[in-house]
């Protein structure tokens, strides 16, 4: 092998040395340049991205506490706001409550005064018809001629005494 060759070695060391000198020169001025400049400029980026992910993220804080500052400020309006609604209605229905009330009231005292002038009608009627039902009776049964006050006073009498004894027992 002509490498191995010691009497070479020189010429090969020389030639190595030049080569490498060479090659050396063109990374140095073309390729270590270009290489820096592409690392610095990634460098650059990434300082600058971290920066702009910082400067995001304090927004975004920002953001998020001014959205649950909000948030609580609409929550307490709306609670506000249910509560004087519910007042409002509570305050209104106990308004109708006590108009439909009186009605009422009113409609049952006319009611009841309209059964009072009934249920006295119906005795006055019953009244009549016993007072003259008895005197029919006796006329028949025991022949009597009775005059209408007598009977009238007589079946009066009788009435209220059933009456009594109804409403006591």
């Amino acid at each position: 092998m002509p490498q191995l060759d010691p009497a070479v070695f020189a010429p090969q060391i020389f030639w190595l040395a030049i080569v490498f000198a060479v090659l050396y020169l063109i990374m140095y001025y073309s390729v270590v340049p270009k290489v820096s400049d592409v690392l610095e400029k990634r460098q650059n980026r990434i300082a600058n991205d971290l920066e702009e992910a910082e400067k995001l993220q304090r927004e975004a804080e920002e953001a998020r506490i001014a959205y649950e500052k909000a948030l609580q400020e609409a929550r307490a309006n709306a609670t506000a706001t249910i509560a004087s609604r519910r007042e409002a209605i509570k305050l209104e229905v106990e308004a109708k409550y006590n108009e439909l009330s009186q009605k009422l009231n009113a409609e049952a005292d006319e009611a009841a005064d309209r059964v009072r002038a009934a249920k006295e009608k119906a005795l006055d009627d019953v009244r009549a018809v016993s007072a003259d039902l008895c005197k029919d009776i006796l006329s028949r049964v025991a022949k009597l001629e009775l005059d209408d006050a007598a009977v009238s006073k007589t079946v009066e009498g009788k009435l209220a005494m059933a009456v009594k004894e109804k409403a006591n027992g």
